[in-house]
Parts: structure tokens; C-alpha cells; sequence
């Protein structure tokens, strides 16, 4: 026999004809309690098989088949096998019209056999354990298909929505036509006809015909109100448009109660239609609650009203609950948050635009407020899922109660010192537990954390400002000066106190809440920042002289320097050398304090570039500490009103005391590229600055001699020899110029002389080395610029020189087969021949001159190939030299 018989109930075994629940015993065909007896039928039908194979193994059968599953999904069947003995023959089903009883089969039918049910109605689409029958066969394990849009759901859709756009134009074009009585019986046939249509699609389990005709039902309801109330009937025409909203927003919210029972009963399912229907009736209900007219001495304002239309939502939204119809209380949830959102914003607005206590408290205009924040903490304690939320809200309600008035009355020191305690307080009460009430005080902390942080950085336009001004008058301020607030005037000065000591709680236990636990470690870093933070709006704020605000942020910039020796936190270096930049920056309106402000800042860079960190940080921090120790000894040496030229050659001479240090005490160390670049561009600056030139040459000389000595004492920096040269040529043109020599030699010859010498020195030393790279600068620095005088007075000494100096180095050419001294000679030697004869060849007779010119011609002609042989030779001799 099989067990899993798909034409029979598994209970009572009594014929089943695709229906979803057994007409004999009742039993629900597609609960999960079938299904799995189904699987356990098909796994007994299984066992079986194999057993009756095992006892005839003498004949090879296919093995048995499985019983179609309606439950599971279907498999791929197996490639056939070759059969051995004869299929079996197909099970013809039985009619439809007239089952039989079933009847135990003997043995189990062959693959392919499976009898199917007949043709039934479909079981509804939407059907959530899943259309036991869809097609009218039965479906192995399948799941429902996913709803789609069908042609009948597009088209039930389309005529609703063409009947309820029908009625309004019957009503707005027809309605007048027609008397009181012709109106009434219009509304209640058509509503009643349309009614009993849903009634009947209903209980034909139709639910896409359910869904459309109970939304056209309920429009139509909705025009036969209004329309009643405005043609007077029942005497609806008396009742207020408000109180019309409200009433039938709650009969709306009912109608949508009883027909989304009344469609379960029959559709298995909940219709979505009466369940927004059953929203917008609370939605209708409550805006109309919040604009009913009161009458009496008190005023409704915005935030009551907004308070009744969220108690008259939420009334509302209660009753749908034991109905259990779960699309119309999701529905009604959002629609009551929706109201609850609103009214706690009207709540806040209402908040800000009466912020004193006689209004808040002797008004009452505070009241909503309060209200909505008990509300969030009753909802909080009712609804599990939203509690964080709720619990967030009434936290920031409650800081709003707080900080909104004690900025009313006292400006704007009062919400500063509000907004400090409340998020000092909050930081600290939120740093531990794990509970939905823990976390939403966390959430709820946040905006007034935040918001103590904004303060701080909003009050560094006072900052900004302060420096500006005292670039303006950089130096000409007094030492002992105020400094001067713009954003915030007049404030009281010991307000600073508590607002950065609330900063620094917010620093030290935000990190150590729960769900910043990866950065619990950088807790010391938060806190460095800060103080950082806090330091600078508080020198300003508090309007301090201007020294000691410089040494309040040197001090706490020392302070963070020590904590970044000791590693307590990455942030605490960064901000040393921002409260070091920002203390010179504030220095700027007097000369001494900039002194001191920048030969300080320097040592606190200078600790930063030594302590351990990223090399990338460390180079930048030697980079800004060597320009500002530069800085300020230059400055430094000003303040004696010494000679002009004594500033500068102080950062001359600074610059190269760095580069010497730096070459020898920091040779190994990773600075020690930054601190000389550094060195080199303040070197520069001040080499090049303003004075006389004979005062320039000083400072050149003596950069050149320093730098030429550490080319000797630093192994690694031998190539300073070759700035430090420059450095005296510079040197020695200034001091031409400076002593009136108008003569070119003296400015190139000397250059091109060490030139030549070096040229020499290396044309020995690397004989694969062409003489054009060796000898060719100092072969024209030494003859090139001598030649335009040269020849415009051939006759003269300079030419003369010129000359011997030419001949040189052709003799030279000659002697050691260098191509650049052969090049020079040739060329320099041809251009003063021809400008010494050029006078002759002038004076005279030019027929004499053509008769030569024409001789010359006439002879290169007869003998031009000799010519051409011989310059071919030339040139291989001149090619053929170094």
C-alpha cells in the first residue's frame, strides 16, 4: 500500500478534489502540521520500496518513485534508464465531478504515473502557507508563485478607480440636477449596490475583486457624508466642518474594523484597503480634533492643539488593536508617530518663541513640552522596539526645557553654561550600561555634546579675530594689551572656566561609552584636543592682557608636550604645536611678546621634533621650530636698536649655527634633513634681504666660509663645497661692485681661472671625460667676455692679452690633443686677425680688393680637390682630439 495518497485526506482518508481544507473532517490541507506529515508519508513510501527491491534482487527495476510533495519544491528527475521489465501503465484519474472513495493501492505506481487531482478552483494568490492547489494539479513541494500584477488586477484597478473618479463628476456636474429625494435614493442605491457586490466577491474569495469594490464602497461612503452634510440631511449641515473630520474619521476607522473581520472570515487573509482606509480615518479624525473651535477664557494654541490631535490619533489607534488585524495596526502606528513627531516639533518652536520663564511657567507655553517628553518616556517603558528613540526624545526635550530659558535670561553666558553642564552631566551618566534606557541616553546625548562642541569652535571666530587685529598693528601694541572679542561682547570672563571644564568631561567619557569601545583608548588624545580647544576661546574670551594669554597657551602647550613624551595620547603632539603657532600668531601686536612667544614655541617644537613619533610629523615640527628660532633671535637682536645690517647677519649666522648642528650633533637622526632645509631657506632669506653691498658681502663671505669648512668636518656633506664657492663668488661680485670696478675681467677672469684650475685638476683624474664638459666653463668665463671689447679696439691691450691667452690655450690644444682649448684658441686668434687687418682691407683701393678676393677664388678652384683633401684631414684632427 502507499501512504502518501494525494486523493486522500491523511486523517480520514475520504476522496479530497483539490480543495484546501478536507470536506469530510475539516482538516486544513496546508498547515505546517500536514506538511510535515506529508514529508514523513513520502519517506514511509520510501522505505518501502527499497525493502520489496532488496527482497527480489533478481530483477533489475528503476527504483520507486516519489509521491508527488505539494510542499517541497520539485527536482529535477534523473536521465531514464534502459528498462528491464515492461512501465507500468498510467493511472487514469478520476473525475472530476464524482470522486470515489480511495482505494489502497497494492503497489506503488510507476515513474510518470502520479495520479493528479482534477481541476479545482484556485486557492487564493495571496494565501500565505501558500496556494495548496494552483493550477489544479498538485504541485510537489513548489512554493507560491510571487504575486505579481495580473491583467484581472490591472483591470479591477483601473475600474475603481474609474467609478470613484465617475462619482465625482456625477457628483460635482449632475448632483444639482436631481432633488433631495432623488439624491438620497442616489446615494444609498449606488453605496448599497456596491456594497453588496463586495459582500459577494468576498465570499467567492476573490481578493483582488475584494481589495478594489471594498475601496470603491468606502469612497462612495465618504461622498455620501459629506454630500448628506452639505445638502442639509439629517441634519449633518448643523455639525461644525471640524467635528464633521472627527466623526467620520471614526467611522471610517470602524468601517475599516468590520469589513477587514468580515473579508478574514471568508479571504483567509487581511485586506490591505480597509487597513489604510482604517489610517487615513484616524488621520482624518485627528487633524479635525486639532482644529475644532474651543470656547472659553483659554487660548488653544498650536502646541495644545497639535497635543488633542495626537491623544484623539492615539485613542484611536488603541482600538484597532483587539481587532489583531496587522496591516491596520502597523497603519495606524505610523500614522500615530507621524502625529507624535509633529507635535513635539510644534512643542520645541512653541519652546523657542516664548523662552522666558513667566511664559513657559506662568503661561503654561512650556507645558507641551513637558508633556511630549512624559510621553516619550511612557512610550518607551510600553513599546519595546521604539525605546531607544523615545528615550532619546525626552532627554532632549528635557535639555531644551533647560537650556532655552537660561539663555532667554541671561545672554549669552547662560545657554553657554547650560548647554557645558547638561553635556558634562549626560556624558558621564551615559558612559555605562548596556540597556535599550542606557542607549537611548546616549542618543539622546549626543545633539548637546555636539552642541558644546560647536560652541567652542563657533567662539574661535573670536580667536581669528584677535589675530587679525593684531596683525593689523603688528608691533606698535603694548605688551600688557587686552585682547578684543567681536561675536561675543561683554561676556562674563570666569564663564570660560566651566564651559572648557565641561568640554573636558565630554573629552574624557564620551570615548568610554559602550559603542565607541575601539576608541576607548584614545580617550587622552579627545582630552589633549580639548584642552586645546578650550585654551584658545578661553584667553580670548576671557579677555586677558596680552602676555599672559601668550603664556597661558605656552604653558598648556608645555603641558601637552610632556604628555606626548610620555605617549598618552596621539593627539596631545599636534596639539602642543598648534597652541605653539597660535600663541606666536596672537603675539604678533608686540615685539617682545613675539619674542618670547617664538623662542618658546620654538623649544616646544623643537621637544616634538626630538620625542618619538612618525617621521613625517617630526620633520614638520623641525621645520616650523628652526624658522621660528630664527625668527625670534632676530628679532630678539632688534629690540637693542642695533645697526640695521645686525638683525639680519644674526639669522645668517643662526641659520648656519642649525646646519652645523644639525651636520654634526643630529647626524644619525631623522630630522636632520628638515632642520637643514629649514636652515638653508632662512639662510637664503636673510642673505638676500635689504642693505648695502658691501654689508651683503659680509654676510656672503661668511656663508661661504662656513659652509666651505663643514664640507670638511661633515663626511657625508661634501658637496657643500660647491654652494659655499658660490657663496663667496656672490661674495666678491658685491664687493666689485660695491668698490666701482666697471671692467668685465674683474668680475669673470678670476671665476674663470678657478674654473680652469678645477677644469685641470679632473681633466687628470678622468681621462674618458670630453674637455668640452671639463675645461669649457672656465675656457669661457676666462676669454668670451673679453672678446666684444677685444674687437671693437683690436689694437689695444685687452686685444693683445686676449691674444696671448687665445694662443695658450691653442698651444695647449695642440700639445695635448683637447679638442675645447683648440676650438677656443683657433676661433679667437681668426676673429682678432681679421679685425686687425679689416682697417687695411678698408683703405684700400677696391679694385685691388676684388682683384684678391678673385685671385683667392680662382686658386681654391684650380686646386679645390687638394683643398677639399686637406680640410677632410682638418677636421679628422680636430674630431680626433679629446
Amino acid at each position: 500500500m502507499r501512504f502518501a495518497d494525494p486523493q486522500a485526506c491523511p486523517d480520514c482518508r475520504g476522496a479530497i478534489a483539490g480543495q484546501s481544507t478536507c470536506p469530510h473532517c475539516g482538516l486544513d490541507l496546508t498547515s505546517a502540521e500536514v506538511r510535515q506529515l506529508w514529508q514523513t508519508l513520502l519517506q514511509a513510501d520510501e522505505l518501502l520500496a527499497r525493502a520489496a527491491q532488496k527482497r527480489d534482487r533478481s530483477v533489475l527495476a528503476p527504483p520507486p518513485p516519489r509521491a508527488a510533495d505539494p510542499f517541497a519544491a520539485p527536482e529535477a528527475a534523473p536521465p531514464p534508464a534502459q528498462p528491464t521489465v515492461p512501465p507500468a501503465p498510467p493511472v487514469v484519474p478520476p473525475s472530476p465531478q464524482a470522486p470515489t472513495p480511495p482505494r489502497a493501492p497494492t503497489t506503488p505506481p510507476a515513474a510518470g504515473t502520479l495520479p493528479t487531482y482534477p481541476q479545482a478552483r484556485p486557492a487564493p494568490a495571496d494565501d500565505a502557507l501558500g496556494g495548496f492547489l494552483q493550477t489544479g494539479q498538485l504541485q510537489t513541494g513548489q512554493r507560491p508563485a510571487p504575486r505579481q500584477w495580473s491583467v484581472g488586477t490591472i483591470l479591477l484597478t483601473l475600474g475603481a478607480f474609474g467609478l470613484i473618479v465617475a462619482g465625482f463628476i456625477f457628483v460635482t456636474r449632475s448632483w444639482g440636477d436631481l432633488g433631495l429625494v432623488g439624491r438620497t435614493l442616489v446615494l444609498l442605491g449606488v453605496t448599497a449596490a456596491f456594497a453588496a457586490l463586495g459582500v459577494w466577491v468576498t465570499r467567492r474569495t476573490l481578493r483582488a475583486s475584494a481589495e478594489a469594490v471594498w475601496t470603491v464602497v468606502l469612497a462612495l461612503l465618504t461622498l455620501d457624508f459629506f454630500a448628506a452634510r452639505h445638502e442639509g440631511m439629517l441634519g449633518l449641515d448643523g455639525m461644525d466642518v471640524a467635528w464633521a473630520w472627527v466623526v467620520w474619521g471614526v467611522v471610517l476607522v470602524g468601517l475599516g474594523i468590520g469589513i477587514g473581520l468580515f473579508a478574514r472570515a471568508s479571504l483567509k487573509a487581511d485586506l490591505l484597503s480597509t487597513a489604510l482606509a482604517g489610517g487615513l480615518g484616524i488621520t482624518i479624525a485627528g487633524i479635525g480634533a486639532a482644529n475644532v473651535p474651543v470656547d472659553g477664557p483659554v487660548d488653544w494654541d498650536l502646541p495644545w492643539r497639535s497635543i488633542l490631535a495626537l491623544v484623539v490619533a492615539g485613542l484611536l489607534a488603541l482600538t484597532t488593536r483587539p481587532a489583531g488585524i496587522r496591516p491596520l495596526t502597523i497603519t495606524a502606528r505610523v500614522v500615530v508617530a507621524a502625529f507624535f513627531a509633529w507635535s513635539y516639533v510644534v512643542a520645541l518652536i512653541g519652546l523657542v518663541d516664548h523662552p522666558t520663564v513667566d511664559e513657559l511657567v506662568g503661561d503654561g507655553h512650556g507645558l507641551p513640552l513637558v508633556l511630549m517628553a512624559a510621553a516619550a518616556v511612557v512610550i518607551a517603558w510600553l513599546v519595546a522596539p521604539v525605546r531607544i528613540w523615545a528615550v532619546a526624545l525626552a532627554v532632549f526635550a528635557v535639555c531644551a526645557l533647560v537650556a532655552v530659558p537660561s539663555g532667554d535670561a541671561w545672554r549669552p553666558e547662560g545657554a553657554w553654561l547650560a548647554i557645558a553642564g547638561l553635556a558634562a552631566v549626560l556624558a558621564v551618566a551615559a558612559s555605562r550600561g548596556a540597556s535599550d534606557w542606557a542607549k537611548g541616553l546616549r542618543v539622546g546625548a549626543i545633539p548637546v555634546v555636539a552642541g558644546v562642541v560647536l560652541l567652542h569652535l563657533g567662539l574661535l571666530v573670536d580667536v581669528f579675530n584677535a589675530i587679525g587685529t593684531g596683525f593689523d598693528d603688528a608691533w606698535n601694541g603694548s605688551w600688557d594689551g587686552r585682547l578684543e572679542t567681536a561675536w561675543a561682547e561683554d561676556t562674563a570672563a570666569w564663564v570660560v572656566v566651566p564651559m572648557v571644564v565641561g568640554l573636558l568631561i565630554v573629552a574624557w567619557f564620551v570615548p568610554r561609552w559602550p559603542e565607541l569601545k575601539a576608541s576607548r583608548a584614545q580617550a587622552f588624545s579627545s582630552v589633549a584636543a580639548a584642552l586645546a580647544l578650550g585654551a584658545l576661546v578661553a584667553v580670548v574670551e576671557a579677555r586677558l592682557a596680552l602676555w599672559a594669554a601668550v603664556a597661558v597657551l605656552l604653558v598648556v602647550a608645555t603641558a601637552l608636550l610632556a604628555a606626548h613624551v610620555r605617549s598618552l595620547g596621539a593627539l596631545a603632539g599636534p596639539a602642543a604645536a598648534v597652541l605653539a603657532g597660535f600663541a606666536a600668531a596672537l603675539a604678533a601686536p608686540n615685539q617682545g611678546v613675539s619674542v618670547s612667544a617664538w623662542i618658546a614655541g620654538a623649544l616646544v617644537l623643537g621637544g616634538l621634533a626630538y620625542a618619538k613619533g612618525p617621521v613625517w610629523a617630526r620633520q614638520v615640527y623641525a621645520v616650523a621650530g628652526v624658522l621660528a628660532v630664527v625668527a625670534g633671535l632676530a628679532a630678539a637682536a632688534d629690540l637693542l636698536d642695533p645697526p640695521e645690517a645686525v638683525p639680519v647677519l644674526v639669522g645668517v649666522v643662526v641659520s648656519l649655527a642649525l646646519v652645523a648642528a644639525a651636520g654634526t650633533l643630529l647626524r644619525e637622526h631623522p630630522v636632520r634633513l628638515g632642520v637643514e632645509a629649514a636652515s638653508a631657506v632662512t639662510m637664503f632669506v636673510a642673505l638676500v634681504s635689504e642693505g648695502s653691498a658691501s654689508e651683503a658681502a659680509v654676510r656672503w663671505t661668511i656663508a661661504g666660509v662656513v659652509v666651505i669648512g663643514l664640507s670638511f668636518v661633515v663626511p657625508d656633506r661634501r658637496w657643500y663645497l660647491w654652494p659655499g664657492g658660490a657663496a663667496l663668488a656672490v661674495a666678491y661680485v658685491l664687493l666689485l661692485v660695491d668698490n666701482g670696478f666697471s671692467f668685465v675681467e674683474a668680475y669673470t677672469l678670476p671665476f674663470g681661472a678657478i674654473g680652469l684650475a678645477v677644469g685641470l685638476y679632473f681633466v687628470r683624474k678622468r681621462p674618458d671625460t670630453e674637455t668640452w664638459l671639463l675645461l669649457g666653463p672656465g675656457l669661457t668665463l676666462a676669454l668670451v667676455p673679453s672678446v666684444p671689447q677685444a674687437l671693437a679696439d683690436p689694437t689695444d691691450l685687452r686685444a693683445l692679452l686676449l691674444g696671448l691667452g687665445a694662443a695658450a690655450a691653442l698651444a695647449l690644444g695642440i700639445r695635448f690633443s683637447w679638442q675645447a682649448p683648440f676650438v677656443f684658441g683657433v676661433t679667437i686668434l681668426a676673429l682678432l686677425v681679421l679685425f686687425n687687418i679689416g682697417p687695411y682691407a678698408n683703405a684700400a683701393p677696391r679694385v685691388v680688393l676684388i682683384a684678391g678676393v678673385s685671385v683667392v677664388l680662382l686658386g681654391f678652384g684650380i686646386t679645390w680637390e687638394d683643398r677639399v683633401r686637406d680640410g677632410r684631414k682638418l677636421v679628422g684632427y680636430v674630431r680626433s682630439m679629446r
